[in-house]
């Protein structure tokens, strides 16, 4: 802010003299110029009365009391002309070019002092230091953030206390000889808490708490990065016990094996030997815990991971489904909630979300019940929220034709029924052929309890309930749609991990093929090296994994084909169907098809025996079929 202000005033400073400058310019031209000729002809004419020489600029003025300037090339050669003349003779000295040059001098010589002084003073250490407009200082006392706070994740909780009773007693391990860890890395994917958790250990124990992001370090000129690192363990120490949390550590903490621009390496890899360097330096009587966070831990150096830096690693995942309770239980505090209103339901129908997803769920909650006007949040209110992340916003206003509609209708009636009918598909929760995001429709299940661990079996059924789609549009209609390219995106990917990762092939037995390159962030797997025949053995198993969960799907679609037009019908007027809704059309179907079965067999075999009873009885059958 001072430099800032410096710079200011010297703007200011320089307009002004810029001003000043104008007026001279002007008081000194305010007359109007006149060619030398037309003097010299007045001059011979007597029309002139009085001169005022500036320098080579004359100034004179005629009988009818008009001034004018003019510049004359030789001021010894005009004064020759004017002598024996009745005319009044002034000498002015040119003080302009003078004043001119006196002030653009003084001005220079301030810049370079301003200059100067300001170099100095970063020299000597009176600026700020390199890491203070970075720093995020907060005292203990203004910490209202605790482990109260957090829920979810219990088992890092219970990590961090023992650094929390560090922080507060140290004397106590310090009596047997132990020592804390100098670094905890906090690693998970984004959104499981980990910045909420280091300011909770700061809360906890009532110590200040200094906190930065990896690309603060990050900066164009090489060393810039390392002063910031030193300036911070520089506080830190003068303010023990504290912690030191840097956010994303991998922006500067990446191994340096990797490579990168020559210059960006450089400063990287010193920014990085001066964070390892200060972690090294501590005293056995400073009480520093640095924590930090990252979503690549497979990407930091291993010299940062070592005993003695960061050698204690928390995995912090997303929580499970009683984890997810007690979260929605925190944020709901928050806001005004029906009576009616049930975790338990809603963490069961979020399998896989974040503490942030969980979060903004009740936030869109409880937006969507302000829009209507409602003074509290409903159970209806959580589900639309749920939707709306998932799948994104209604599309309202898209039109379909009567055929396109059909079709989607049928599409998802084959998911549906597939999701009924296969014993290890997860449970059916929603059916909508209500445009959303970039989906037309869409399916959902939901699992009845996390999965620690998928089967065989089971990402078997899912690429069978995703080929229900595809296999319900060439069933009715005979022909195929784009709209089944998410689904054959999904399946491709499962058969490919199946195969690839997780080797469940009987042709190329326990092996794998691909890695994971991306850490917690799911990035795409990467390719191991593999001859030629190995890739065509995958790709041909690969392919016969897909074609013979399609198969199935349609033989099981043709058996249940008087429910899928049924089903679909019921979408196209209703547009969405939850799980319950979806049993009740199910049984009902079921139903009418025993009482039009029984009553086939009943007209068909009444007073019929022997051979003719078997035939009429194949032809009743053959027209039911037809029906």
């Amino acid at each position: 802010m001072a430099f800032l202000a410096r710079n200011m005033l010297i703007c200011f400073l320089f307009a002004v003299l810029t001003m000043f400058m104008g007026l001279l310019w002007f008081m000194e031209n305010r007359h109007p110029s006149q060619d030398y000729s037309e003097i010299i002809e007045r001059l011979n004419n007597d029309q002139i009365v009085a001169l005022e020489f500036t320098g080579n600029k004359v100034a004179f003025t005629d009988r009818d009391d008009h001034t004018f300037v003019t510049t004359v090339p030789d001021v010894s050669k005009f004064l020759e002309r004017v002598q024996g003349k009745n005319i009044r003779v002034v000498v002015k000295q040119d003080r302009f070019n003078l004043i001119y040059i006196t002030i653009i001098a003084a001005f220079i010589v301030t810049l370079v002092l301003v200059a100067w002084w300001s170099l100095q003073r970063s020299k000597n250490g009176e600026e700020s230091k390199f890491a203070s407009d970075k720093l995020v200082s907060l005292k203990g006392k203004d910490l209202k953030f605790t482990f109260k706070d957090i829920a979810g994740i219990p088992e890092a909780k219970e990590e961090l206390m023992e650094v929390v009773t560090f922080l507060k007693s140290p004397a106590n391990f310090k009596k047997i000889g132990a020592t804390m860890p100098r670094g905890i890395l906090l690693q998970g994917p984004p959104g499981t808490g980990k910045t909420m958790l280091a300011k909770a250990v700061a809360g906890e124990a009532n110590v200040p708490f200094y906190s930065f992001s990896g690309s603060d370090f990050v900066e164009m000129f090489v060393g810039v990065g390392a002063s910031r690192v030193r300036d911070i363990f520089k506080e830190a120490k003068e303010n023990t016990p504290c912690i030191i949390f840097i956010d994303e550590i991998d922006a500067v903490g990446a191994s340096r094996t990797t490579g990168a621009s020559a210059g960006g390496q450089e400063e990287r890899g010193q920014t990085l030997n001066a964070l390892l360097v200060e972690m090294d330096g501590f005293n056995t009587e400073d009480t520093i815990i640095v924590l930090a966070a990252t979503n690549r831990p497979d990407i930091l150096d291993p010299a940062l991971k070592r005993p003695g830096r960061f050698d204690r690693q928390i995995n912090i995942l997303a929580p499970d489904v009683k984890g997810r309770k007690r979260i929605l239980e925190v944020h709901g505090k928050k806001v005004a909630l029906h009576p009616e209103v049930d975790f338990n339901d809603m963490a069961k129908s979020t399998p896989g979300f974040t503490g942030a997803e969980l979060a903004n769920l009740v936030n869109e909650a409880a937006l969507m019940a302000a829009r209507k006007g409602n003074e509290t949040i409903t159970n209806q209110d959580f589900e639309k929220a749920r939707d709306r992340i998932l799948m994104g916003v209604e599309r309202k206003g898209m039109v379909m034709t009567d055929r396109d509609r059909e079709i989607l209708a049928y599409h998802e009636a084959g998911h549906g029924i597939l999701a009924s009918k296969l014993p290890k598909a997860d449970p059916l929760h929603k059916i909508t052929i209500v445009p959303r995001g970039m989906a037309l429709g869409q399916t959902q299940q939901l699992p009845v309890s996390d999965y620690p661990a998928y089967s065989k079996d089971y990402l078997t059924t899912k690429i069978i309930v995703l080929m229900g789609g595809r296999a319900a549009e060439e069933l009715v209609f005979k022909q195929q749609t784009t709209g089944a390219q998410g689904d054959l995106l999904t399946a491709t990917q499962i058969a490919t991990d199946m195969i690839c990762k997780w080797g469940m092939s009987k042709t190329l037995g326990p092996q794998a093929y691909s890695i994971e390159s991306g850490g917690f962030l799911g990035g795409p797997g990467s390719r191991l090296i593999m001859g030629n025949d190995t890739a065509k053995r995958i790709d041909k198993e690969v392919n016969e994994l897909l074609s013979s969960c399609y198969h199935e799907a349609q033989r099981i679609l043709k058996q249940e084909l008087s429910l899928l037009k049924h089903l679909s019908e019921v979408l196209l007027q209703v547009e969405t169907l939850d799980g319950e809704e979806f049993e009740i059309i199910v049984d009902c179907s079921l139903k009418k098809d025993a009482a039009a079965t029984k009553a086939t067999e009943d007209s068909c075999g009444t007073g019929t025996a022997g051979a003719d009873r078997s035939e009429s009885q194949r032809a009743c059958d053959t027209d039911a079929i037809a029906a």
